[in-house]
């Protein structure tokens, strides 16, 4: 599987080394020039100063005695540097005269006017063509290289300065350009699975509007595809209850009418399936209008009269009236917000879960807790861990033998979810050793 890499980071690293790159390479091209200039205008002060003394040098000559011996001329000045030091030399090659700091030894370079390189250093020679004179001129190892080496430092110097600045400069500048791709990432990641509106890319660069283009167009398709799903799971469940419910009828008189007969245990039977079908017609119906995001609401609704309402019904239509038991709350008002109809497919789908699953010697409590929480308990199995999450997928059944469809509990999470709550499981129930309890929360 490959690594997964950022596009920002990519461009930001990309960016700063492409920087440095081209800076190192202005350097060495900046090294090269200045390396020419600086051999030119050295090469010129070298000479200059050979032509200037040698004039000098042959007047002092002709007021001494030339068998006085060599002389140095000059002496050091503390705090000045000097880098050019220099030979005068007779017809025959000997030193008579130097500057102080010259070597007493003549320099290892021909009496031949010009320049010459000896070992990297540069020498020039001025001579006199009267007397034979020579004036040999140098400067000091190492002088030229440190000239350019103090160049190339002042070129390279600014790049540790201006490289981190340039990549600021460089993570700020693609972090204002992907701005506009975060707020589609964000825009598509907070959309549910029944919100497939068209998604805005008017903020994106040309580049990446074609990308928007097909995702809308997936898009358009995914939904046209669900709403033929929903349509059709919703049109043909309605389209079965009336059968459904005109064949229950009929079996229903005609095992009143058969009586003690042997056939009346097969009737019941019959009777027994089609209820069962009755019911996962049922759940079909909420399932489509829970996918149709029938949870979603922009208002809130005191819920506290509806929960009563509610269970005194579930009390008449479940025959569990004896089983049912609601703990009176506290409050007045119960305001959330999810749609009445919505909250009433989830309550009903708690309870009938909790009666068919649960202990039928217990009742199933109904209560709301302090934070304004709704329980749904019952006693009975515990469901293992690894079981309990999930229960909340479609058609998925606990290990147990009552009857169901294995969609109550998927129906409440996608209206919660959609509604923008959550549907908490546990079991065993909160102080009790077995049993299975069910927690509400609504925004």
């Amino acid at each position: 599987m490959p690594s997964r890499w950022s596009l920002a980071r990519r461009l930001v690293t990309l960016l700063t080394l492409g920087l440095g790159v081209l800076w190192l390479a202005a350097v060495g091209i900046s090294t090269g020039l200045v390396w020419h200039e600086i051999d030119e205008v050295l090469d010129s002060a070298l000479q200059e100063t050979a032509q200037r003394l040698l004039p000098l040098v042959v007047a002092d000559l002709g007021e001494h005695d030339e068998t006085e011996g060599e002389r140095t001329i000059g002496d050091a000045v503390e705090g000045h540097r000097e880098y050019i030091l220099y030979q005068v030399r007779d017809a025959d090659g000997r030193v008579v005269l130097r500057s102080h700091d010259a070597p007493a030894e003549a320099l290892p370079v021909p009496l031949a006017p010009g320049f010459a390189t000896i070992d990297g250093r540069r020498f020039y020679t001025e001579m006199s063509a009267a007397t034979g004179i020579a004036v040999q001129v140098t400067e000091k190892p190492g002088h030229r290289f440190e000239t350019i080496l103090d160049s190339v430092v002042g070129l390279l110097l600014p790049i540790v300065l201006v490289l981190p600045l340039a990549g600021i400069a460089v993570y700020w500048t693609v972090r204002q350009l992907v701005r506009p791709i975060d707020s589609v990432r964000q825009a598509i990641g907070t959309r549910s699975g029944t919100d497939l509106a068209p998604i805005d890319g008017a903020a994106l660069p040309i580049e990446l509007q074609p990308i928007i283009t097909d995702v809308n167009r997936l898009l358009d398709r995914l939904d046209l595809a669900l709403a033929g799903e929903r349509a059709f799971a919703a049109n043909s469940a309605h389209e079965l209850r009336t059968p459904i419910a005109a064949a229950l009828a009929q079996l229903q008189r005609l095992s009143a009418d058969l009586g003690g007969t042997a056939h009346k245990a097969r009737i019941d039977l019959i009777l027994g399936s089609l209820r069962r079908l009755g019911n996962m017609v049922e759940k079909m119906l909420q399932l489509a209008r829970a996918d149709s995001g029938i949870a979603i609401t922009g208002e809130s609704a005191d819920l506290l009269p509806v929960l009563t309402l509610l269970v005194d019904e579930l009390r008449r239509s479940s025959g569990g009236s004896s089983r049912i038991v609601l703990t009176e709350p506290d409050i007045t008002q119960w305001p959330r917000r999810i749609d009445i109809d919505a909250f009433g497919i989830v309550l009903r789908n708690l309870v009938d879960n909790a009666l068919i699953h649960g202990d039928p010697s217990h009742p199933v409590n109904i209560f709301l807790d302090a934070a304004g929480d709704l329980h749904v308990v019952n006693r009975g199995p515990v469901v293992a861990p690894d079981k309990l999450h999930q229960l909340t997928e479609r058609f998925r059944r606990g290990a147990t033998e009552a009857p169901g469809s294995g969609l109550g509990l998927a129906i409440v999470e996608t209206i919660l979810r959609q509604a923008g709550g959550t549907l908490a499981l546990s079991s065993p129930a909160k102080g009790t050793a077995d049993g299975f309890e069910a927690v509400v929360s609504l925004p």
